[in-house]
């Protein structure tokens, strides 16, 4: 197809190709910035706009990572829009920078942005990254036994794109809830006759094993959310409309769909973070 042009021609051709693709990946930041801030993400199972770039768009964890942060720069800052358009800075500089603006513990001032703004047009990123190293964070370092790697592979085979972090983590959840469970249970006198909002101890660990500890969210089209951190429990029919705390009316659901339940419900409606 292109071995016909000439070198004039063929050049040309690059250099457009070249400035579509750029121009076309600042349109997809503007549509992850809108996908985000509707919180679309969440009608199609998925509890993060991470998961739904991954998983809705076909990227790879760095690539939905890079594109999501760049998205942010340019949201916080659209000055930076036409730099990326341009070229003068690329989608992982920008990624960079966004991280480290996130991370940054002080408020900058103009001249210290615009400083940082010109490192990521000028700096490679192997040198930028090393440029906005952050502190080294507290560590604890743990070593693990071959047969609990074995489990925790397992559990990654059945909880698919979960990361080694994300399942301990889950884990961790899993048995602080577990524990309140039983603490609540030892200190919590229960009245059957009087309505309350408080949801018996039982019926928590009922909704927990029916749930095996994962959002319950359904898709209209079938499927499940996969969050298996950040749960909360939900009445199905709402408590301030009359909801009881049957097991049958309750449910447990990640953060961001539960917050997605009460803004369809009750409507209050606002401009939120976009994860």
């Amino acid at each position: 197809m292109y071995t016909h042009l000439s070198n004039t021609k063929l050049h040309s051709e690059t250099v457009n190709a070249s400035k579509t693709e750029k121009a076309a990946t600042v349109v997809l930041l503007k549509f992850l910035s809108e996908v985000g801030f509707r919180k679309l993400f969440l009608d199609f199972g998925h509890s993060t706009l991470h998961k739904y770039v991954m998983h809705e768009l076909g990227y790879s964890e760095s690539e939905a990572w890079t594109r999501i942060q760049a998205m942010r720069l340019v949201r916080s800052m659209p000055e930076v829009e036409v730099k990326i358009e341009s070229g003068m800075m690329s989608l992982c500089n920008a990624s960079i920078l966004q991280s480290h603006l996130q991370n940054t513990a002080i408020k900058l001032d103009s001249q210290e942005m615009k400083n940082c703004i010109k490192k990521a047009e000028e700096l490679p990123s192997r040198k930028l990254r090393q440029e906005f190293k952050p502190d080294a964070p507290k560590e604890k370092k743990i070593i693990l036994h071959e047969r609990l790697l074995d489990k925790i592979k397992k559990l990654q085979e059945i909880w698919s794109d979960t990361s080694e972090l994300e399942i301990f983590e889950a884990l961790v959840d899993e048995k602080i809830r577990e524990l309140e469970l039983t603490k609540t249970h030892r200190h919590t006198k229960t009245d059957s006759a009087k309505k309350t909002r408080y949801i018996p101890v039982s019926t928590k660990r009922q909704i927990l094993e029916r749930s095996r500890n994962r959002c319950e969210h359904v898709h209209a089209e079938g499927k499940r959310c996969e969050e298996r951190r950040y749960l909360e429990f939900d009445h199905i029919k709402p408590y301030a409309l009359g909801g009881n705390r049957s097991p049958a009316n309750m449910r447990i659901l990640c953060r961001n769909h539960n917050q997605q339940r009460s803004i369809e419900t009750f409507g209050n409606h606002r401009r939120g973070s976009q994860q």
